[in-house]
């Protein structure tokens, strides 16, 4: 086997177009062969403040104060340990506060850094009955002048839309990831002013709505704020610049028997239901109502004056509080779909534009059923639209439309829904119909463990709620089923091609190509579904299969998927289980808000504390006065050269080679010979460093080696952690890799030792012995798109580390679902 180095990428490069309006309109250009890493955020580090713990007495204070917070401990357990502490339990305790009332008061005067929540009440009739609703909130207006004046944060802000293309050579390709690489944004910019006194900025945000259990009869609606303006590394966390908790939506208790209902009765209920959520969010975004049509100038933290636009980007929710937050008809509606007017029996169709739903054709519609005179009229109108008789509150909202903000969610339309209910359910129903679950579970268990990527030892026996779960089953699946299901087996077909679609749509960076790709897939996935319900009478007439047919436009409108998952507003249930936990249940969501406030006031501060810390250490290593001396760490004498990769957990001592072979060579016939055939290896592959028969060639091996790499997928560096372990945690573990050779597609390897060589010239190299892989002759029942069947060769051979791509994982198949990066690289759709 030929090896040969990495080709060169200098003809590689991304193109930054900046929008016409924005204060820097110079086009940058960044070689994705530089040092530089896409997708870094720089670092703000403020001044120091003398007194950064403030408003508390000191530093110990707060630390006790943030360790009763972030741990619920209640105020009895507080009033305790504050009493030891100042007693007997502690000597010299810097502890000021004397017990919870003081803790409180401290905090108090903390939740002042902080957008603090108000209360406020809507009014909504119901069967001739005024119904009231009290609920609390946060300003959002409020949040997003404290973001854009935070000091830490200005380096990080999105203020205008570009245009990214990914450049080789002379051809390009656009390229979306952020909101602000979307056409949306881009579109936005074009509306407002150009730049004058001020920059006119477009200040773009996320919301999201869910219900969720805080215990078994209890569900709480918390609906999440997130800036789109700040990059997802941010926003999407839970620090300084994340996600805010808004309020709890008011729980809509049913005043009847819904099984009792007539169908008219059913629809005013349903409307009923709408019409709060209405008023609520009104209320609750009311301030930034104005603003998003005529804009508010504000001194940002980087000292620059901007008119400021708000607007509602992308909202992420599943299919119910779609149908609410949209005032449309639920899924069993003649048009169900709140985002376009699909007709129900056509749902199945995923590559079918039908007519897309907008703020002015749907006001047009309410306005047509006001001036509309019979009550049936009225009604077969909204039927027909798939409305309720209701004004949505974003219609007089700029840059706000609901039904283009509604976004494609991966959690609930695809892991979840299309794969979690509908294929997985299926097909574990043909199998216990075949009697063979039990097989598929044993498959599963001996399936190759990979990094990041779950094992299943019961996988038909436990029945999962995570959406990862099943992404991660989807990804093992199909070496284990293919021939438990009939020769040339629609499902496999199926499942494969749902596969590829799935692995493209949630790629964190997406080109105009790979969006070709899910538009072919989507062809091949319906034609797909369509024998499978011919086979086995599955119906795909459902809301979440329909949702791939809006994929594509919001990537294109808004960025990648990961910008609008609902993944990163799920942690906020766990919270609000854990508040809920610390009420007496009764008006619990006001004992939950103050809870979430202590929560916010001490993160605020403890960023404030580690910034001044940072701040005060930078201080200290640009003082030319100070000792800066460091001292650097020898790396166990391994190569001199930059390189990619590092060993680890060392087995043994540095031995020589002929020694080495003599310990392994009776045990492992892979060392047969390996002495002669590592110096071979040297004079081959480093003729400068040939050895003689009587030079002594030092050896250690290893058992674990940190690789990185250049990602295809958006260009960035990533890590592989491989084994190479007869042992590990109770059975043996020899990962595959990667080679970069001269042969044609991939050539994959699976290492069975890695040593490093200690040359007489004083040279060092890492080498691994592998095993390489041909392609076999057996053929599986089903020959799906991209099958690759390999038998893995029983003599090894050598390979420098320098040629060493990046890990990869296969069983009697090449699998290409581990990753983003390992799937393109794969299939050459990099």
């Amino acid at each position: 086997m030929a090896v040969r180095p990495c080709p060169s990428r200098s003809v590689l490069s991304q193109q930054i177009i900046p929008h016409p309006h924005s204060s820097g309109s110079t086009t940058i250009i960044i070689p994705l062969a530089s040092s530089i890493v896409l997708g870094q955020t720089p670092v703000s580090i403020t001044m120091p403040s003398e007194c950064p713990w403030a408003p508390f007495h000191n530093l110990a204070d707060f630390e006790y104060t943030e360790t009763a917070v972030n741990g619920l401990l209640s105020k009895e357990l507080v009033d305790k340990q504050l009493a030891g502490f100042n007693s007997a339990w502690a000597i010299g305790s810097h502890l000021s506060i004397q017990n919870s009332t003081h803790m409180e008061a401290a905090l108090a005067m903390a939740r002042e850094y902080i957008t603090q929540f108000k209360r406020d009440s809507v009014s909504v009739d119901y069967q001739g009955k005024a119904h009231k609703f009290d609920f609390e909130y946060r300003d959002p207006w409020e949040w997003i002048l404290a973001l854009i004046h935070d000091m830490s944060l200005a380096p990080l802000c999105m203020w205008n839309s570009v245009k990214k293309f990914h450049c080789i050579g002379a051809t390009e390709e656009r390229v979306f990831d952020e909101p602000n690489t979307g056409d949306t944004w881009w579109n936005v910019d074009s509306c407002l002013p150009e730049t004058d006194e001020f920059q006119h900025c477009y200040v773009p945000l996320h919301f999201w709505l869910d219900k969720g259990m805080v215990t078994r009869r209890v569900k709480k609606f918390p609906m999440v704020l997130r800036p789109a303006w700040l990059p997802r590394q941010i926003r999407n966390a839970s620090g300084n610049g994340g996600g805010l908790l808004l309020g709890y939506m008011p729980i809509i208790e049913d005043p009847s028997d819904p099984s009792n209902r007539s169908a008219a009765e059913t629809l005013e209920f349903a409307q009923f239901k709408r019409e709060v959520y209405q008023n609520v969010l009104a209320r609750v975004f009311r301030t930034i109502k104005r603003r998003s049509r005529y804009g508010e100038a504000h001194r940002c933290a980087d000292r620059i004056g901007r008119v400021l636009y708000p607007g509602i980007l992308i909202e992420s929710q599943d299919g119910e509080e779609a149908s609410y937050f949209c005032a449309c008809r639920a899924a069993m509606a003649k048009y169900p779909c709140p985002k376009c007017l699909v007709p129900k029996d056509e749902l199945h169709h995923v590559s079918k534009a039908f007519p897309i739903r907008t703020s002015e054709s749907m006001r047009a519609v309410i306005k047509e059923v006001s001036n509309t005179a019979t009550k049936a009229k009225k009604e077969k109108i909204l039927q027909d639209h798939g409305l309720h008789d209701i004004e949505h509150f974003l219609w007089d909202y700029r840059f706000s439309d609901p039904y283009k903000a509604l976004s494609y969610d991966t959690l609930h339309s695809d892991d979840l829904g299309k794969w979690g209910k509908h294929l997985w359910g299926l097909l574990l129903e043909i199998l216990e119909d075949k009697g063979m679950k039990g097989t598929l579970t044993r498959r599963m268990a001996v399936f190759p463990r990979w990094n990041g990527l779950k094992h299943f030892n019961h996988v038909t026996t436990i029945k999962f709620t995570d959406g990862q779960s099943f992404y991660d089953i989807l990804k093992s699946i199909l070496p284990c089923i293919v021939d438990l299901l009939p020769k040339d087996s629609a499902l496999v077909h199926c499942i494969r091609t749902y596969l590829c679609y799935r692995m493209l749509v949630g790629l964190h960076c997406m080109t105009e190509g790979r969006l070709k790709r899910i538009k072919s897939l989507l062809k091949d996935y319906e034609k797909y579904c369509t024998l499978v319900e011919q086979e086995y009478g599955k119906n795909f007439d459902f809301l979440k299969q329909h949702a791939s047919q809006h994929v594509i436009a919001d990537i294109m409108e808004k960025g990648t998927t990961d910008n609008f998952s609902t993944r990163p507003g799920e942690g906020f249930q766990q919270e609000a289980s854990q508040a809920y936990e610390q009420t007496n249940g009764k008006d619990a969501e006001h004992q939950m808000v103050k809870i979430d406030e202590r929560q916010e006031a001490v993160a605020f501060i403890r960023m404030t504390i580690d910034n001044a810390q940072k701040a005060s250490q930078l201080k200290h290593d640009l003082d030319p006065d100070a000792d800066n001396e460091h001292t650097e760490i020898d790396d166990d004498d391994g190569p001199t050269s930059a390189r990619t990769w590092k060993f680890g957990s060392p087995e043994g001592r540095k031995t020589t080679s002929r020694i080495l072979e003599t310990q392994c060579a009776p045990l492992d016939r892979d060392y047969a010979s390996f002495d002669q055939r590592l110096r071979e290896f040297i004079a081959h592959n480093l003729p400068k460093d040939a050895l003689r028969y009587e030079d002594e060639l030092y050896t250690r091996r290893y058992k674990c080696v940190y690789l990185t790499y250049q990602s295809v997928v958006d260009w960035t560096e990533e890590r592989d952690i491989m084994r190479c372990n007869a042992n590990f945690h109770g059975r043996s573990r020899h990962d595959c890799v990667i080679i970069n050779d001269d042969a044609p597609g991939t050539t994959f390897g699976r290492i069975r030792d890695l040593i490093r060589c200690w040359l007489p010239s004083g040279e060092v190299i890492d080498v691994a012995l592998i095993h390489g892989f041909s392609p076999s002759k057996w053929r599986p029942r089903t020959v799906w798109k991209g099958c690759r069947v390999v038998e893995e060769d029983r003599s090894s051979s050598l390979v420098l580390m320098d040629y060493v791509v990046r890990g990869g994982e296969r069983t009697n198949y090449i699998i290409d679902s581990t990753d983003s990066d390992m799937f393109l690289r794969i299939n050459g759709w990099e």
